[in-house]
């Protein structure tokens, strides 16, 4: 299932409440604009027909309009529109003016003249065109005189009022998406300082999250840490009785050993010919059980919070233990060792290259050579062992980590736990184990990465800027 992004999902939720509140102020603010510029234009024709009424005069029993050219020229004179006027008598006829300029609709109501005047659109010549017109008495007679002018300056207020209304409306909308844009992104920085918090953590560190995040996070975090809770508890159970059952394993074991150990030193040959197998299985077993403890006790760990530990003095103390098995074997255990520390657990340190020593000797025939090598580079520290035996195919370089795992016809008699040991171990301290050929002896080399310490990474960062 595709999930879009909290900040799109925002701004498809924003937008168009924001573009809907946008068109319903674009019409409220045309019709308050319209309504404005109509009422303080029209005002203003209607002094152009009062004006033209005071000038009426009766001569003959006939109203007449003396105005003079210049008079004419200053009534109807504007800056931006054309003016018009026009005096129709009682009958309708005209009497002076522009004969286009249209009368009030013949069918308005009365009420809708207010103080015998009306105000009204129409078409002069196909030019829009609004028009006061306003009924006056003159000697007896009922005299309606009309004036209009263009709408090039009411289209032009219109246009400043709505312009004035809708910008900051859009400047809104632009500054609420940059909000929402931005705010988002500082918004959720809380819940970047919880992602790293998780990533950075071994997959055996399950103490609860204590990264500060908002409110409306905080269930989320809780339920994290519940979770973490109940995770750590089953894995402690399983450990627990993974620990118990390799313990309740180890008495019985030792004693069927120390009983076949007894027997062998019996006359009876023929006894003596059937004990050696038994023995031997009753050693592979204990070692199994051995290991099976080793991984059970293998405790969660912060690199920040164990101490450091020499990769040589590691690999010295393991030295003590193999080396005899090494010339039994008649195998030429070498070592090659530069500095190197690990933040960890020396005893797993030491199980992890003991596991790695135990693999490489029982896979290399008499002869042969196993080499262990430690240092530390820009990727951190490291740890090797390479042997000159077989080697591992590509195929089952992942899968010996594997528990329990076997390369199929292999002949080694081992419990197929070592590497995942080392894998665990290796994790538990922040690095991996990879499996490739030895370039130098041509067998298996096993190369365990760890997690670089501080003090590595910024003295590796002072010689790239020296």
């Amino acid at each position: 299932m595709l999930s879009s992004s909290l900040r799109n999902q925002l701004l498809r939720w924003l937008l168009p409440a924001m573009l809907a509140l946008l068109l319903a102020g674009a019409i409220t603010a045309y019709w308050v604009a319209l309504r404005s510029a109509t009422k303080a234009y029209d005002r203003a024709l209607f002094d152009t027909a009062l004006a033209i009424v005071d000038q009426l005069a009766i001569k003959a029993g006939r109203p007449v309009l003396p105005l003079t050219a210049q008079a004419r020229d200053v009534l109807l004179t504007d800056k931006f529109d054309q003016v018009f006027f026009a005096v129709h008598g009682p009958s309708g006829e005209l009497l002076d003016g522009e004969a286009d300029l249209p009368l009030p609709p013949p069918n308005s109501p009365r009420e809708s003249w207010q103080e015998g005047r009306y105000y009204y659109d129409g078409y002069l010549r196909d030019t829009p065109v609004r028009v006061a017109a306003l009924r006056a008495e003159r000697g007896g007679q009922t005299l309606t005189v009309l004036a209009g002018e263009t709408l090039v300056k009411r289209n032009a207020l219109v246009r400043e009022i709505l312009l004035g209304m809708l910008l900051p409306e859009m400047m809104l909308i632009v500054v609420s998406l940059a909000v929402v844009w931005f705010g988002v992104k500082l918004a959720l920085q809380p819940l970047t300082a919880l992602r790293e918090e998780l990533a950075g953590r071994s997959q055996a560190d399950l103490r609860p999250v204590s990264a500060e995040v908002p409110e409306e996070i905080q269930p989320v975090v809780r339920e994290i840490n519940e979770l973490l809770n109940r995770l750590g508890h089953s894995l402690n159970t399983q450990r627990h009785f993974v620990s118990d059952a390799a313990h309740q394993l180890r008495t019985p074991i030792a004693a069927l050993q120390a009983q076949v150990e007894a027997t062998l030193a019996e006359p009876d040959a023929l006894v003596r010919q059937r004990l050696p197998g038994i023995l031997a299985a009753a050693h592979r077993l204990s070692h199994l059980v051995e290991q099976m403890l080793t991984l059970a006790r293998a405790q969660p760990s912060l690199a920040s919070a164990q101490p450091p530990v020499a990769l040589a003095e590691v690999v010295q103390a393991a030295a003590e233990d193999w080396l005899p098995v090494a010339i039994k074997k008649g195998i030429d255990l070498g070592f090659d060792l530069a500095g190197g520390q690990v933040a960890g657990n020396r005893l797993l340190l030491q199980e992890l290259l003991s596991n790695l020593l135990d693999n490489a000797l029982r896979h290399t025939p008499g002869g042969g050579s196993v080499t262990v090598r430690c240092g530390e580079d820009a990727a951190g520290p490291w740890l090797t062992v390479e042997d000159s035996g077989p080697g591992i195919p590509e195929s089952d370089r992942d899968k010996v980590f594997e528990r329990f795992y076997q390369s199929p016809g292999g002949r080694s008699s081992g419990s197929g736990l070592g590497l995942a040991i080392v894998r665990e171990i290796a994790r538990q301290h922040g690095g991996q184990a990879l499996v490739d050929r030895s370039p130098e002896l041509g067998g298996a080399r096993v190369r365990v990465v760890f997690a670089p310490q501080p003090e590595m990474t910024a003295s590796i960062s002072e010689e790239k800027g020296a």
